[in-house]
């Protein structure tokens, strides 16, 4: 469900009860504010405390992890899609012997499969016209799934309607197609210091994203669209002006992309770090879509800094919304981050590399807690890959 942004209260309301999305945004300072922190990366000691080791061997883990991406790019253009397995593995989709070939001398795990990225990609735009033909309401996400090589659909919960039986029988009779259904609804979630409040007026709150610039020298922030839906006035928690809504893919009840964009005032300037908010803040030092395995952390004003890893890539979610709405936003990633309403828009960074923004993730009650890495476990979270909003927008991000 998508994170829609909540009713702004009190500023200490405010600051407990944001909107939207699970990330948190890269720092931003006012002109006349005190000098930004230096970031020091506390990303290594909060995911060394969640898996119990030292920040340096958290570090070592996430470096790893960073160095068979790099591989992975490298040789992409012989591979069908790759994702990190329980060993710690690169397993990357072969189709010939030479492509094992080339996988094993950059040091990833080749494995032979049916399908793979391009293929279900291809399954994936067929299944989303039928679905889109049928008239159902209740599909809920259309997206693949790397490890099973399979492409997942997701109802949406209650009783199939006569529309979505059609329907799920022409899906049960295409190979690669698993469908399920979910046990609950999914929601969106709603200074310039990441991870912060983004306070909209009039009245709705979200999380800040990452800065960058474009056009020449224009100070900008790569935001969840739903945020900056009507080109909100943006503040932060003591309400002071930061800038203001300028672009959004996202129009609700109709088909949809969640970035957004919103213009720095030429007083303010965004960082190129987020804050952990746990009185630490991380470099951000690039931008990637890391693959499906990878670990991956967000700061959000609601839930603070927790982690996980990602699931998938490209995913369409149709998010509930207020009078019986229905928005079907495509493009979306899947991570295992715990997130709560308030977060949207906030960032997720992979080590010290930019990935996204929150856009939503389950109506279900679920309480992430507060700071509590990979501890806060039982949840999920859709967000808006970074590096799609920033070509979209032609926006370099800021970084340090």
């Amino acid at each position: 469900m998508r994170f829609p942004p909540r009713p702004r209260k009190s500023l200490a309301g405010a600051v407990l009860a944001l909107g939207l999305g699970a990330a948190a945004l890269a720092p931003m300072q006012t002109a006349t504010s005190a000098p930004a922190p230096s970031p020091v990366d506390g990303v290594y000691d909060v995911l060394g405390k969640s898996w119990g080791v030292s920040p340096a061997e958290a570090k070592a883990r996430l470096d790893g992890e960073h160095t068979k991406a790099a591989a992975f790019e490298t040789a992409k253009a012989q591979l069908d899609g790759a994702f990190f397995n329980s060993e710690r593995q690169l397993v990357v989709n072969v189709h010939s012997a030479r492509a094992a070939q080339i996988a094993r001398e950059h040091g990833l795990a080749p494995r032979s499969v049916a399908r793979g990225e391009k293929a279900l990609a291809k399954l994936q735009s067929q299944v989303q016209a039928l679905a889109d033909k049928s008239g159902s309401l209740q599909v809920q996400s259309i997206g693949a799934d790397l490890p099973t090589d399979r492409l997942q659909v997701v109802l949406q919960p209650g009783k199939q309607s006569a529309k979505t039986v059609a329907l799920v029988k022409q899906l049960k009779a295409i190979s690669g197609v698993d469908v399920s259904t979910n046990d609950t609804t999914l929601t969106m979630t709603a200074d310039v210091i990441g991870g912060q409040i983004m306070d909209l007026v009039p009245g709705t709150n979200c999380s800040l994203g990452f800065p960058g610039t474009r056009n020449g020298g224009d100070n900008v922030l790569l935001s969840a669209g739903h945020c900056v839906e009507g080109n909100p006035m943006i503040q932060n928690r003591s309400g002071v002006r930061l800038g203001v809504g300028v672009a959004s893919r996202f129009r609700t009840g109709s088909p949809s992309v969640d970035m957004g964009l919103m213009d720095i005032d030429s007083n303010n300037v965004g960082r190129g770090y987020i804050d952990n908010r746990n009185g630490q803040t991380t470099r951000v030092t690039g931008s990637s879509k890391a693959p499906v395995g990878s670990t991956i952390c967000k700061a959000g004003n609601t839930t603070g800094w927790t982690c996980g890893t990602i699931t998938q890539y490209n995913l369409t979610v149709n998010y509930g919304g207020a009078g019986g709405s229905v928005t079907q936003t495509s493009g979306l990633a899947r991570s295992t981050v715990c997130t709560e309403g308030g977060d949207s828009g906030g960032a997720y960074i992979s080590g010290t590399t930019a990935q996204g923004m929150t856009s939503g993730g389950p109506n279900d009650g679920h309480d992430c807690g507060w700071n509590q890495g990979s501890n806060a476990t039982g949840s999920y979270s859709f967000y808006q890959p970074v590096v799609d909003a920033a070509q979209y927008y032609g926006v370099t991000l800021t970084t340090s």
